[in-house]
């Protein structure tokens, strides 16, 4: 148990360093694309002036002058709001990822945290477990005591009922036999007076 504890604390030791190690790498890709960001904007600022200043410049006439610079505007325009776009999609990425990242591994620390109060309940309710055993062995031994002399007490009881109804039995065989053998003297008896009246 210990062991799993220990085991458990150091899984979520790395994975508390490897968030902040990805968390690290997000925030430097976050500031490498921000420095991308700085660089696409000098870039595109600087092609904007540019553009406006060679249109200014240039010897074309207003009409021809006015149609090149709606046209730079526009093109200009929709490079900003792609990049524009692209920035807040990848914006919208890093977070949604870094908000995953962080969900799981609370979710990991909740989970191991509920796992160790589990298991903590389990060693809790296994020592009550056991102490209730205890007690019940000792609160049963008395009564089983006081059962196997009740058991003593019938099988004693039922000898002697059955030694009693033995006797009996004896008895009624022995008042029998003894019948018998008073009519079998009885008729000796009878057979010896009718031999001797015939005799006379």
């Amino acid at each position: 148990m210990a062991e799993q504890k220990t085991q458990l604390k150091e899984e979520a030791k790395n994975q508390t360093e490897k968030a902040k190690n990805e968390a690290k790498n997000q925030t430097e890709k976050a500031k490498q694309s921000m420095r991308r960001k700085d660089v696409m904007t000098g870039t595109l600022v600087g092609s904007v002036i540019g553009a406006a200043t060679s249109l200014l410049f240039a010897p074309k006439t207003g009409k021809e002058l006015r149609n090149d610079i709606s046209t730079q505007t526009g093109n200009v325009v929709d490079k900003s709001k792609q990049f524009g776009n692209s920035t807040k999609t990848k914006f919208n990425d890093l977070k949604t990822s870094t908000t995953e990242k962080s969900q799981q591994l609370t979710s990991k620390f909740k989970k191991n945290k509920d796992e160790e109060s589990n298991e903590e309940e389990n060693q809790d309710q296994t020592a009550d477990g056991q102490n209730e055993a205890a007690a019940t062995t000792e609160t049963a031994s008395p009564q089983k005591q006081q059962t196997e002399e009740n058991n003593q007490e019938q099988d004693g009881d039922n000898q002697e009922s059955n030694s009693a109804e033995n006797k009996q039995k004896n008895n009624k065989k022995n008042t029998t036999q003894s019948k018998n053998n008073n009519k079998q003297q009885n008729e000796g008896e009878t057979t010896l007076k009718s031999n001797d009246d015939t005799a006379k």
